[in-house]
């Protein structure tokens, strides 16, 4: 259904669950006006959409929950959609919800694809209480605030990859054996997903701020500038992102060739210590009637001794050499 906020400087009022003609009856143009429609229901879009003039081809768009971030302006409203994403630490998966907002003059509307749950929590506890100037703003510092809240979202989830990606070095370090490359993989496709929504949004901010300043009050530019430079950070947490990737997956194949490395080391000590107690025993194997060693009394003893030492001698010079 739908949820009815309503406020000024020094009022707010709120209502739940009510139907679109309800909330058009209950619309104050005197007082800032926002609209949350939580379930983008066909029926339930398209009478919010008439009731409140919506041009139909933002109703088309609402209904349309696949396509990426964008802008429209229009002759008494404008319309951004975008993506609501929040990360699931449970699942560890990044969770996406549609999102449109249409701008009128005193009336903002919200419509959300329906998900449990959305980022706009703190807001309205904000304007319920009060705090801050929010509520003796002009409402396209409403709008700011909804803006605000879905990119830091964006933020915080660009902040909880980074920390995966430094916890995956830190345990390549630690184990020279620890399997990295799906935890990368895995890593990559969030930062894809992360990325996909990020690079139209900010396309479509750019053509708000621009074809859609005639909806803003000057003062307003200040506010839309702060979300400027948050998109621009999450640009360039991608190249950091794909540096760090790179660089994980640098630090791991070396781990494999030095892991590689040890074990070739390994087994050429070993073939050099065996060579000369091999060449020992193949000169002491062959059958010749007239070898003097054969009728010793200790001859057997002798060629074990002989090994042995050939072995520790082996031994002692690749210690003295380092190879060891």
């Amino acid at each position: 259904m739908i949820h009815l906020i309503q406020y000024d400087a020094n009022s707010f009022w709120e209502k739940h669950d009510i139907n679109p003609s309800e909330a058009a009856e209950l619309i104050d143009a005197k007082k800032i006006n926002w609209i949350d429609v939580d379930h983008a229901e066909k029926l339930l879009v398209e009478d919010t959409s008439s009731f409140f003039n919506v041009h139909p081809l933002i109703t088309e768009d609402i209904l349309n929950t696949d396509h990426l971030p964008k802008f429209e302006a229009f002759e008494d409203h404008i319309f951004l959609s975008l993506k609501m994403l929040r990360y699931d630490s449970e699942s560890n998966q990044i969770t996406q919800e549609h999102l449109n907002i249409v701008l009128f003059e005193h009336l903002l509307i919200t419509f959300q694809e329906g998900l449990p749950g959305d980022v706009f929590d703190d807001l309205r506890k904000r304007l319920s209480m009060g705090k801050g100037i929010i509520r003796k703003n002009t409402i396209e510092y409403l709008l700011y605030h909804c803006l605000d809240a879905v990119v830091d979202n964006y933020m915080d989830i660009s902040e909880q990859l980074r920390k995966q990606m430094e916890n995956i070095e830190a345990a390549l370090i630690t184990d020279t054996q620890f399997d990295a490359p799906e935890e990368v993989i895995l890593l990559k496709k969030k930062v894809n997903t992360l990325r996909m929504y990020t690079l139209p949004l900010w396309d479509a901010f750019k053509q708000m701020q621009a074809e859609g300043s005639k909806f803003f009050h000057p003062e307003s530019k200040v506010y839309f500038e702060d979300i400027s430079d948050h998109i621009k950070f999450l640009l360039s947490f991608f190249d950091t992102a794909r540096e760090m990737l790179r660089d994980i997956m640098d630090l791991y194949q070396t781990n494999i060739n030095n892991e590689m490395n040890k074990v070739m080391k390994t087994l050429t000590v070993v073939s050099a210590i065996f060579i000369p107690l091999t060449f020992i025993a193949g000169v002491y194997g062959m059958n010749f009637d007239f070898m003097p060693e054969l009728h010793y009394d200790w001859g057997y003893a002798y060629v074990w001794g002989m090994m042995v030492f050939t072995t520790i001698a082996m031994v002692f010079y690749m210690k003295k050499k380092k190879w060891l």
